[in-house]
């Protein structure tokens, strides 16, 4: 007679109706790793940020002063300098005034540049007198000033005292035309008086212009210069 086989070894197996096994025990419990302490570093970058825009903003906020206050324009205003001036003395001895243009005017953050031309009719020859006035009102233009003065392309001709930072005066000679050049700190003034000469369409040469005493126009021309900067910085009303 073959018995059930028996197991050899390890537990046998529960009688019948006996209690089951107790259920294994749960596995222990895993323990959370410690909190890594905060990098010293983040610390440090979030202070170099904050002082990065605190700087940036003190930066901006001197750079929008100092654009706002610019250079001192001692009064000068964008005005029409052919409006503005009289040019008493020149027509005292060119003949009356006449027509006036209206300026070309170049009106940006940075500049002002405006010219037109004055022409008095003279009783020999009208004559004509051009004018540029120029407002700087960020850059320093001196430098560039003196350098064109020297140009022998344009002609400074004599430094002349009296008017102005500085100021230059060129005699065209025979054609009879005389160029003032004044810098007033931001501003620079260029008064340009030459004879107009008209043609009769016939070919016919026309008369040369009168010839008058350079001292004198020179006299007349700066007198009248002067004038028109006292009232480039007048109030327009």
């Amino acid at each position: 007679m073959i018995s059930e086989p028996e197991l050899v070894g390890g537990p046998a197996f529960p009688e019948p109706g006996a209690p089951a096994y107790p259920p294994p025990p749960p596995p222990p419990a895993q323990t959370a790793p410690p909190a890594r302490p905060r990098r010293p570093w983040l610390w440090a970058l979030g202070g170099v940020v904050a002082a990065s825009a605190v700087w940036g903003g003190g930066l901006f906020a001197y750079d929008r002063h100092t654009a706002s206050d610019g250079p001192d324009l001692r009064g000068y205003r964008a005005v029409d300098p052919c409006k503005a001036g009289t040019f008493h003395g020149l027509t005292s001895v060119l003949g009356r005034r006449g027509e006036t243009t209206n300026p070309d005017a170049l009106d940006e953050p940075g500049l002002y540049r405006a010219n037109c031309t004055v022409n008095l009719t003279g009783k020999k020859v009208p004559y004509d007198i051009e004018v540029t006035y120029t407002l700087h009102r960020v850059t320093e233009p001196r430098p560039e000033f003196e350098a064109r003065m020297h140009d022998p392309y344009e002609g400074g001709g004599d430094r002349i005292d009296g008017i102005g930072d500085t100021a230059f005066v060129t005699d065209g000679g025979g054609d009879g035309v005389t160029v003032l050049d004044v810098l007033d700190g931001q501003t620079e003034l260029r008064l340009r008086v030459s004879p107009v000469i008209e043609w009769d369409g016939m070919g016919t040469q026309p008369p040369p212009p009168p010839k008058l005493d350079p001292a004198a126009l020179r006299t007349y021309l700066v007198e009248d210069a002067q004038e028109l900067m006292t009232a480039l910085k007048k109030k327009q009303a």
